[in-house]
């Protein structure tokens, strides 16, 4: 495996552009879009009716976009498929589908990893472990390995969530004590870090030192290790409720923000190669399975676990003091698009607001769902696409 350097970890891989929203959180993997909207007061008067709908069964996955096309994943009858959706009218270009129980534990089940596109691949994870490297236009298989039985990992409570993570000639899972690598040509495992419970984040890269590593958040601790060795740097202590430890850390230079629900709260850490230290611990922000944005030096995120009782809030970095909140969002989603926050509420409205500590103001509000919508958007090349928990996924054109 080559060396991961400093340059590595701060480029994107090729399938990066600024049309692209190809991996979880987006090509930065912060949450936001470079795309810019309109400011307040600016917005068009006629709603942002969706352009196609299509279904792709039961699930969780975030839709991924590139080179025209879009990869989601469903269930139905207890199989599970990956869908490549052309991202101009909807239709189905190719599927692959598998035998995969829907298994739903105390909510709908299905698939909940996000695709990653990387070039002319496509990395798949299923609720059970299968996974699959495809060619992106095609839908051929170049390979496929089952975490559970070939490599003999725990299922986790609510299935395999890791959202494969591409650095160089390698693919990284949050499976494991702390995660494992993957040869993404051979599909066969560099190195894997004990058979733990697999956990819900997807690997964060990042430069510690000289150091070219990731922050693995476990189901009870986070980690740092070596990404070329998989050998743990450090880790802290982070025992919450049913092991549930979903949202991903946020790095912000030397400093770490991590959230958790369940009346657990969040804290920020400066951190190196030596260690994590902490700098504040609140229960201000509680990201159960939906991570914050952070633009500037305030964080933006859905805070709790109940529906009627989440809230969306404004916090600062620095100190974690709550700067407002707000009621209504329910368990939905946070991205933003340059300084505008584009929430999904957990019944569909699309609400556009800017970033601000000092308020929460929309700008513009739009219902372009139904159903349960726990999952973040994606926007790409001027349109936003985003998808329920039965499967309706829908193309929003953006002013």
């Amino acid at each position: 495996m080559k060396l991961l350097t400093l340059a590595l970890f701060l480029c994107l891989p090729l399938a990066s552009s600024a049309e692209s929203w190809y991996k979880w959180r987006g090509p930065a993997g912060d949450g936001i879009s470079k795309e810019a909207l309109p400011s307040s007061g600016s917005w068009p008067d006629d709603s942002l009716n969706p352009l196609w709908k299509n279904n792709v069964g039961t699930g969780f996955s975030s839709p991924v976009v590139h080179d025209g096309r879009l990869f989601l994943t469903g269930n139905a009858n207890d199989r599970d498929t990956v869908y490549c959706l052309n991202i101009k009218n909807g239709k189905t270009v190719w599927k692959h589908t598998w035998d995969s129980k829907i298994w739903p534990y105390l909510y709908d089940g299905g698939p909940n990893a996000t695709a990653t596109i990387d070039g002319d691949a496509v990395y798949v994870l299923g609720r059970h472990g299968h996974f699959f490297k495809f060619e992106a236009a095609t839908g051929k298989i170049h390979w496929q390995l089952d975490l559970h039985t070939d490599l003999k990992f725990k299922k986790p409570s609510w299935g395999f969530t890791s959202a494969p993570l591409v650095q160089d000639d390698c693919l990284f899972l949050n499976v494991g004590s702390h995660g494992i690598a993957i040869n993404k040509a051979t599909g066969k495992a560099l190195w894997q870090s004990g058979d733990n419970d697999a956990a819900y984040a997807t690997p964060e890269p990042v430069q510690l030192g000289d150091t070219g590593a990731l922050i693995v958040f476990g189901p009870e601790s986070c980690s740092a290790v070596i990404a070329e060795t998989g050998k743990a740097l450090w880790e802290i202590p982070w025992k919450t409720k049913y092991k549930v430890n979903a949202a991903q850390p946020i790095i912000a230079d030397n400093e770490m923000f991590l959230s958790s629900a369940y009346g657990f709260g969040g804290a920020l850490f400066t951190i190196s190669d030596k260690g994590a230290k902490e700098v504040w611990r609140n229960q201000a922000m509680e990201n159960h399975f939906n991570t914050c944005v952070l633009i500037g030096e305030h964080l933006y995120g859905i805070s709790g676990t109940t529906a009627d009782k989440c809230l969306l809030k404004c916090i600062a970095w620095k100190t974690g003091k709550t700067l407002w909140q707000q009621k209504g969002v329910g368990m939905g989603s946070i991205i933003a698009a340059k300084d505008q926050l584009v929430v999904l509420t957990d019944r569909g409205e699309l609400i556009f607001a800017p970033a601000s500590p000092a308020s929460f103001s929309p700008s513009y509000r739009t219902q372009i769902l139904g159903g349960k919508c726990w999952t973040p958007p994606a926007i790409a090349d001027g349109h936003l696409y985003a998808r329920n928990s039965r499967g309706d996924v829908v193309a929003v054109k953006l002013p």
